[in-house]
């Protein structure tokens, strides 16, 4: 059974994201039945229909992910500047690929990245974008398992970095992820920095 669940960075970064969220889409009509906000320093959201994670009377979207995956999450990427990179250390066990796919959240026009490495015998890299309309996921981008590494054989160690190219700037500004795998996988989150994103 597909797992998803909707990761946030920081508390403060993420109340900052939700303050100009809220204002940019506060016309949007509440869920029926909203699932409550989690407590503070809580990461787990529950599950709405399939393939929504829901907060409050917003629903966070995961991308269509591919019938032999066995596990998905969903993450929230913030950024408080056009120069912030988010990245997202991503392992998984019993995996031959992993997934990422990233949507814009909430005000149409902005584009956003996602790059992911694959540290491997035979390393590859892959990268996606978000089309611009809000809730909108660009086409899903794989990585693939080719063996691991000496230290590591058999497994996924990928790295996949969360960037924003353009767009409306008005920050904080944010977008989601979902990353997926036919193996199980952990998800661990960097501190943001600041950077040029150099890539083409």
């Amino acid at each position: 059974m597909t797992r998803i669940g909707l990761r946030i960075p920081t508390l403060l970064v993420a109340v900052a994201f939700l303050a100009t969220a809220l204002a940019a889409i506060a016309a949007t009509p509440a869920a029926d039945s909203p699932a409550p906000p989690p407590a503070a320093g809580r990461n787990d959201f529950a599950i709405g229909t399939p393939g929504e994670a829901a907060w409050g009377p917003y629903s966070f979207p995961a991308a269509k992910v591919d019938p032999t995956a066995a596990w998905s999450e969903v993450w929230l990427c913030v950024a408080l500047g056009p120069a912030e990179v988010q990245g997202y250390r991503v392992r998984c066990s019993g995996a031959s690929y992993l997934d990422f796919a990233i949507a814009d959240c909430c005000i149409s026009g902005d584009h956003w990245e996602l790059k992911g490495k694959n540290w491997d015998v035979y390393p590859n890299t892959s990268v996606t974008t978000a089309p611009g309309p809000a809730t909108v996921y660009g086409q899903t981008s794989r990585v693939y398992n080719y063996g691991g590494t000496g230290w590591n054989p058999g497994n996924v160690d990928s790295y996949v970095e969360c960037t924003y190219p353009h767009g409306v700037d008005v920050f904080g500004a944010g977008s989601y992820i979902t990353f997926s795998s036919d193996g199980l996988c952990t998800v661990t989150p960097d501190a943001v920095r600041s950077r040029i994103n150099r890539t083409p």
